[in-house]
């Protein structure tokens, strides 16, 4: 009855109930609603048998059968009864584990119907000290029943061995044995010495990522943080990506943090584990209650941690686009030289400041000097001095007003600077980061600046192809403007010979 403000009154008799039900029906489809994939019901028996104190688990799976066979603690009559109850709160009132004093993964008594996800029938079959007994859902036969009982045959047993088996029979959704074995050696912590898993025969084991890592030692109100972050050596699979966050021993997601969106960065190699055993998770254990102040906590340590991580990022990514920017100009001039070969006609440098002709003949000293200077590329020490003496001298050579215009341009730490020897003239080529306003190549003092910045040079970036045109354009544009400077005809008709001749050298490598 309601009183004058709708609220409930009690002070009335209370003569009839209504029970609280569930159509039974309902029992047998929580594998299928709760569990996102049928690869869920591997994980929940691998952790059953982890929380058992089980040092093996082993797999047996084809197109027909699952078998899952460990050699756990094994579970008595009361133990079926827990393992039967929905709900049931056994592992969180007893959350460590006898032998190993592992922290239990079950939690919500309910994982065991995932099995339903995939087949109709399973067996259990298990023997702990003095007991054995085999259990049988068939579901058929359980909705089709008016009471609530499974079928369990009990065994008279003298074996010590202890342990379990469960056998699901009729699988009508087949899991490929390659996804099974990516599945679980992402979700299970198969470095601990007292745990091994075999499937059809053959031991599961991690993988080792090469790269550079970052460790995570971090203490909360809730409980620790421990692991890394791993910056790999190499590109990652897909399922590898992100940082690992594992509650219990069990790898619930791997996360990015969103760095690729508020720092714009390829998150491809971003990858490493952490350890949160406090995080609260969903009942299908592939997701964090994100609004529980213990996730907040644990995504502002992250947060802090990635900080370091994206600047070293960065710092990669620059020495990548520079190591790949100094293997395309060195083509690039490879291409260039052998096409200057063909027209000695074109090399009347002797008129341009750094370019004296010497007395070698045209054959000889036919080589590029690949210096690179200032850039994240390891160099050693001395050719490093002498590709700046090089610099030092050519400033001398310089007009004093264009000379402190070049002395700005140098500035750029990440510059690549290579000298080319053709027969007896030389020149050097400076590739830039000159700003988006600078133009995308000219000549100061002989030195040829080609600018990594411009907007058409960043248009082509990544693109081998249309990169090697590009500064193969630019190149043999500034030194036909340096040959040529009186007959625009004459410039355009030998820088076209020069790239035809620079792509035939390429087409015929």
């Amino acid at each position: 009855m309601l009183g004058k403000r709708g609220k409930t009154c009690y002070n009335q008799r209370v003569e009839n109930f209504i029970p609280i039900q569930i159509d039974k029906s309902h029992l047998s489809t929580i594998g299928e609603r709760l569990y996102t994939q049928s690869l869920d019901l591997i994980r929940e028996l691998v952790a059953n048998a982890y929380d058992a104190d089980a040092t093996t688990v082993k797999i047996k799976a084809d197109n027909s059968s699952i078998v899952a066979e460990d050699n756990g603690s094994g579970m008595d009559k009361e133990g079926l009864r827990q393992y039967l109850t929905i709900g049931s709160n056994y592992k969180k009132q007893n959350p460590l584990s006898a032998v190993f004093k592992r922290i239990r993964i079950g939690e919500f008594g309910i994982g065991k119907f995932a099995v339903l996800s995939v087949c109709d029938r399973f067996e259990i079959y298990t023997r702990s000290k003095g007991y054995a007994a085999t259990l049988i859902f068939d579901r058929r036969d359980f909705e089709m029943r008016n009471d609530w009982n499974v079928p369990l045959i009990e065994h008279a047993t003298d074996v010590k061995e202890t342990g379990t088996q469960v056998s699901l029979f009729n699988i009508n959704k087949p899991i490929s044995v390659l996804d099974i074995e990516r599945h679980l050696i992402h979700l299970f912590p198969l470095n601990d010495k007292n745990f091994s898993i075999y499937l059809n025969d053959i031991k599961l084991s991690s993988k080792f990522t090469p790269g550079e890592r970052f460790k995570i030692k971090e203490t909360t109100p809730f409980g620790q943080m421990r692991g890394e972050i791993i910056l790999s050596s190499l590109m990652l699979t897909k399922e590898a990506i992100g940082i690992g966050i594992r509650v219990k021993g069990i790898l619930i997601r791997r996360e990015t943090f969103q760095i690729e969106a508020s720092h714009n960065l390829s998150t491809k190699r971003l990858t490493g584990e952490v350890n949160a055993d406090f995080l609260p998770i969903t009942a299908s254990r592939d997701n964090f209650i994100t609004d529980s102040e213990e996730y907040k906590i644990f995504e502002k340590i992250m947060y802090k941690k990635l900080r370091r991580v994206i600047n070293t990022l960065k710092e990669s990514a620059v020495s990548y686009q520079d190591k790949k920017a100094e293997q395309m100009l060195s083509e690039a001039l490879l291409t260039i030289r052998e096409a200057l070969k063909k027209s000695k006609d074109i090399l009347l440098l002797e008129t341009m400041p750094l370019f004296a002709r010497k007395t070698n003949s045209f054959h000889e000293n036919e080589k590029i000097q690949a210096g690179v200077i200032g850039t994240a590329l390891t160099n050693p020490e001395m050719k490093q001095k002498s590709n700046q003496n090089e610099i030092a001298e050519a400033l001398k050579k310089i007009k004093p007003k264009i000379r402190s215009r070049i002395k700005t341009l140098l500035k750029d730490k990440n510059r690549i600077i290579k000298k080319v020897k053709i027969g007896g003239s030389e020149f050097l080529v400076s590739f830039t980061h000159l700003g988006d306003t600078e133009k995308e190549s000219f000549t100061e003092g002989g030195i040829i600046f080609i600018n990594r910045d411009h907007k058409l040079f960043k248009q082509v970036e990544g693109k081998s192809e249309l990169t090697l045109y590009h500064l193969i354009r630019l190149i043999t544009q500034e030194i036909i403007k340096l040959a040529q400077p009186n007959s625009i005809e004459v410039a355009f008709d030998w820088q076209g010979k020069l790239i035809r001749d620079s792509f035939s050298a390429i087409g015929n490598e």
